[in-house]
């Protein structure tokens, strides 16, 4: 593809302008499996998001002794890291830690039937019921005044790990941050198949 300059000023400028890697929040909607409710994070500016690139991998199958590549579908690399901005009340930390707590199945909070332990089985206390209907967004704000906003959307979310932080007293003003890694489903965006 070869882009003339006013190709490029149209992409910068245009209708369709080129993507601006720091305008973007993070919206989450995760079940609390004790409350029996859902616990949502809205519009969270976050430090930064990584995800995995998506692919097919091609599997090696022999077909009449001939040795043929055939993609295949691969989906164990779903995971998402997140960083957020980290404020002194541990709010969106403590939320997240307690949630991969339940996920987990510790039962240390109310009663030893509460939470989401996969060793005592009835319906509603199922994981795939816990995370079914959890859902993430990372809204990219692509307008000058944020008012058009597409977006990554995750199904099936939930944290899996938060990464340890890390408190420096030798720095003066680094705005504190901590990383959660999230497993996930499905993706999707706003404008999915009309490329």
């Amino acid at each position: 593809m070869n882009l003339d300059l006013s190709d490029i000023k149209n992409k910068l400028a245009g209708s369709n302008r080129v993507l601006r890697t720091n305008k973007f929040s993070v919206d989450l909607v995760l079940f609390n499996p004790l409350a029996g409710e859902y616990t949502s994070i809205v519009d969270y500016p976050a430090a930064g998001v990584s995800s995995p690139t998506t692919g097919i991998q091609a599997a090696l199958f022999e077909y009449q002794n001939i040795p043929l590549q055939v993609p295949i579908k691969r989906q164990n690399q779903n995971q998402l890291q997140i960083t957020f901005y980290a404020t002194e009340d541990l709010e969106v930390y403590s939320t997240l830690v307690s949630l991969i707590k339940l996920y987990g199945g510790e039962s240390s909070y109310s009663s030893p039937a509460s939470g989401n332990q996969p060793t005592v089985y009835y319906e509603d206390n199922m994981y795939n019921k816990a995370i079914r209907d959890n859902v993430m967004f990372v809204k990219l704000k692509s307008s000058r005044d944020g008012s058009d906003v597409n977006y990554i959307g995750y199904s099936e979310v939930y944290p899996s790990n938060i990464l340890p932080i890390e408190f420096n007293s030798a720095e003066l003003n680094n705005v504190g941050t901590f990383s959660v890694l999230f497993n996930y489903a499905r993706t999707t965006t706003k404008n999915i198949g009309n490329a």
